[in-house]
């Protein structure tokens, strides 16, 4: 299943996201938006890093995951982009 929404945290840009999920886990997350990050190879090994990850879990380990050392966002943080991955989990673990 995926579900894609669009949500603009509070101090933040527009944040639209993909996420894909079977059997309770995170196959892919998309993030994209009005925003930026660098480098760009961290935040897709962020991304991807994601796979795998129980649904419950995927706000806590987007946290840590974009909070990384050496990745810099710009118009979003590491919070809100954990917000927002974290509402798409709760909507697909409701189907």
């Amino acid at each position: 299943m995926i579900v894609r929404m669009d949500r603009k945290p509070a101090g933040g840009k527009l944040l639209r996201i993909e996420l894909e999920a079977e059997e309770g886990r995170v196959l892919r997350a998309r993030v994209r938006g009005d925003f930026f990050a660098h480098p760009e190879e961290l935040f897709e090994a962020a991304e991807a890093e994601l796979a795998g990850t129980e649904l419950a879990r995927a706000s806590e380990t987007a946290l840590g995951l974009f909070s990384r050392p050496g990745l810099v966002l710009y118009g979003a943080s590491a919070a809100g982009i954990a917000e927002a991955l974290g509402e798409a989990a709760r909507a697909l673990a409701a189907r």
